[in-house]
């Protein structure tokens, strides 16, 4: 057997930039917990507060393009890619409307999206119905309706919920079965 051979590996030069660790300065001290915990539960609400007055503005964006998507629907047809868009979109309604102070929107953005996940692959969902939950959502959002509701958006949410759950029924019972499908 041969030795191996002394291999030299030339690395190419480097600087070593040293960087200031300032974690310590962040992290919880052993301590007075509970003080540590309100200064930063305080900090953190100083800075929800600085953001809050853009939250209007974000969730209109959001309707705007939750309304695009649709209108894009009703004008150049109904496509696999456009359903997935509008379910992102609810979805992410769904998800940021509370945090904004919208938790109306938020319940009719879960329910549209809900309905879209629920509807038989291939068969498509009226957008008559999609345009019931757009369309509450963007006059929630245009009328600043902020707040868990009353009981008129009450009435509006069981609406839609039963309007989901009638057309999801009509939709399955028109869906192909596998042998149907053959």
């Amino acid at each position: 057997m041969s030795q191996p051979q002394n291999t030299q590996v030339n690395w190419p030069e480097y600087r070593l930039i040293e960087v200031e660790n300032t974690l310590g300065a962040k992290a919880l001290r052993p301590g007075n917990q509970r003080a540590a915990l309100a200064d930063a539960t305080k900090k953190a609400d100083r800075a929800v507060n600085k953001l809050s007055v853009q939250f209007p503005a974000w969730m209109q964006g959001e309707s705007d393009r939750l309304s695009n998507i649709r209108l894009e629907m009703a004008q150049n047809g109904y496509t696999a890619e456009r359903l997935d868009q509008l379910f992102t979109c609810a979805h992410d309604i769904k998800g940021q409307a509370s945090t904004y102070g919208y938790p109306v929107a938020g319940i009719i953005g879960k329910l549209l999206a809900d309905l879209i996940e629920n509807a038989p692959a291939g068969i498509k969902i009226p957008l008559a119905v999609i345009d019931q939950h757009v369309d509450t959502i963007r006059a929630i959002i245009r009328q600043d309706l902020k707040g868990d509701g009353n009981a008129q958006t009450n009435n509006i949410i069981e609406g839609l919920r039963v309007l989901d759950h009638t057309t999801l029924k009509k939709l399955h019972a028109n869906a192909p079965t596998l042998a149907a499908a053959e």
